[in-house]
């Protein structure tokens, strides 16, 4: 899907991939958008799943949110094809479809994502930000990336998007998050550090 583009590939085309017969693909998925579903799911459950893992460890709540963002990076890392997918199956699809992705995949990371910044609030180390408009912030800094790979390897003069590269981009998405919603007087700290405050003046 992520070497033809979905509209030229077939059942077969993923059936002879995979090493099975296509009339077992049919069985699984009853047909490609079946499968194209399936694909979608199982990726954004994985990132939903690293994103509660990082919202329930240990740490302060910047930190948490730096692996909130960076959990995000490293799933989609592992995935490249999945923003195509998202892109063209979800943010184009019916209205049902779309539905059924925001129940599933939005509003679990938009509930995590609320309980940390009313942490953060409480405890002065982020100023008020409505988790509402933080989201698309967040998945469309880490999507963009990933889906516009073709462009960022050509401006960068990369053969391809190593993981140093990656993780790099994760540091810096999730550094200049932290900064943005830093409460007055706030400094975020480096990765994993804690945050530090300003002397008063």
């Amino acid at each position: 899907m992520a070497e033809k583009g979905l509209p030229r590939v077939t059942l077969r085309q993923v059936a002879d991939r995979a090493g099975v017969e296509p009339a077992l693909v049919h069985y699984y998925f009853e047909g490609k958008q079946g499968l194209l579903d399936a694909v979608i799911a199982e990726v954004a459950g994985r990132a939903l799943a690293k994103a509660q893992q990082a919202v329930q460890s240990d740490g302060s709540v910047e930190q948490r949110l730096r692996a909130y963002i960076e959990g995000w990076v490293a799933g989609i890392a592992e995935d490249p094809y999945f923003p195509r997918l998202a892109a063209e199956q979800v943010l184009f699809a019916e209205g049902e479809v779309i539905d059924d992705f925001v129940e599933r995949f939005v509003r679990p990371n938009l509930a995590m994502l609320r309980s940390l910044l009313e942490e953060g609030t409480a405890s002065g180390a982020f100023r008020e930000v409505d988790p509402r408009f933080l989201i698309p912030s967040i998945t469309g800094a880490c999507l963009w990336f990933f889906l516009a790979a073709p462009v960022v390897q050509r401006v960068f003069d990369l053969r391809e998007i190593t993981p140093e590269i990656v993780e790099n981009f994760a540091v810096s998405t999730s550094t200049l998050i932290l900064q943005g919603i830093a409460a007055p007087g706030a400094v975020p700290g480096e990765p994993g550090q804690p945050t530090r405050r300003s002397p008063p003046r």
